[in-house]
């Protein structure tokens, strides 16, 4: 019984050796990726939101994403949309019908 408990013990610490070494491998990697950002982060301009990271996308650029148009199209949907809010807006406030102005 001794035998056999040696073998498998043997095998699972070469097992946890080479994950332990796939492991470092993975961190040196990691560390030489973020000195390269952080000495790329140093001569690059940085902007309001990325805070130097190279891996930044920016939000708007994830709807836009989301949905299978361009980003023109996106663009004046959202300035359609946004024109609507503001007429609603003064027709509010102005005690104006919306059907009024079409001779309603």
């Amino acid at each position: 019984m001794e035998e056999k408990t040696t073998p498998t013990r043997e095998e699972e610490l070469a097992r946890r050796e080479a994950l332990l070494a796939q492991r470092e491998a993975q961190l040196e990697k990691e560390q030489a990726a973020f000195e390269a950002a952080k000495a790329q982060g140093e001569t690059r301009k940085k902007k309001l939101l990325d805070n130097n990271d190279p891996d930044f996308v920016n939000p708007k650029e994830k709807l836009y994403d989301k949905f299978p148009l361009t980003v023109h199209q996106m663009d004046r949907i959202i300035g359609v949309l946004f024109a609507l809010i503001l007429l609603f807006l003064v027709l509010g406030f102005t005690h104006t019908s919306f059907f009024g102005l079409f001779g309603g």
